[in-house]
Formats: structure tokens, sequence, C-alpha cells
């Protein structure tokens, strides 16, 4: 994972988590066997196990030895750059609206011209 955009892991299920992550300083580490830990802004730990473990515990045997990936440190002041919108939804609906409508005009005013003959 590079510098610029964040992409999804597999750690990260929903939303909750990418925005967590993103833009309010957590990190994830996933282990080799399938848990999960979560560090927040202040450095406390959370660790969460995967659910499968008590059905198929041999899934969550580690296989490899994990690759070592070293993240640069979040900025403290992460939780300021949430995105905004550029223009409101309905200022896009009615841009969608405006240019369906403009298709709509030219191929009507194709087939209403007279016939050549």
């Amino acid at each position: 994972m590079g510098l610029g955009k964040r992409k999804l892991k597999s750690s990260s299920r929903s939303r909750k988590h990418h925005l967590l992550k993103t833009f309010w300083g957590w990190s994830d580490r996933q282990r080799p066997d399938a848990t999960v830990q979560w560090t927040a802004p202040n450095g406390q730990t959370y660790t969460t196990h995967p659910g499968s473990r008590l059905l198929f515990p041999t899934l969550c045997t580690p296989t490899a030895p994990p690759t070592r990936v070293d993240v640069p440190a979040a900025d403290p002041n992460r939780g300021q750059k949430m995105p905004r919108r550029k223009t409101t939804r309905e200022q896009n609906r009615a841009h969608r609206i405006q240019a369906q409508r403009q298709l709509n005009n030219e191929h009507a005013a194709e087939r209403n011209k007279p016939p050549p003959f």
C-alpha cells in the first residue's frame, strides 16, 4: 500500500472499518492465524478473532511466515480530512436529467425532419 489512495484490504470488511483506518488514525495488522490486531490512535490494541475458529479450527493455523510491511505513521490531524462533495446530490441529479433531455431533444429533432422526397 503506497502513500496515495488507500484500498480496502480483506480485513476491512465494512465502510466503518475503512473509515476508522483512513480518517481516524486506527491501524490494523492481520496475523497468520487470521486474528486482527487493531491499534487505536492512543496506542491501545484490540484483538479480534475470526468467527470460523470454533467451527473450523484447522483453517486458523498459519501456512506461511508473514511478510513485514512498513506503514507510515498516520497524520495526527487526519480526522479533519474527511472528503467533501463539490456538488450536491440534487445538482448531480439535475445535471444528469439535463444531459438526458439534450440527448432526447437531438433524437427527436432527427426523427421529426421532413422526408427527403
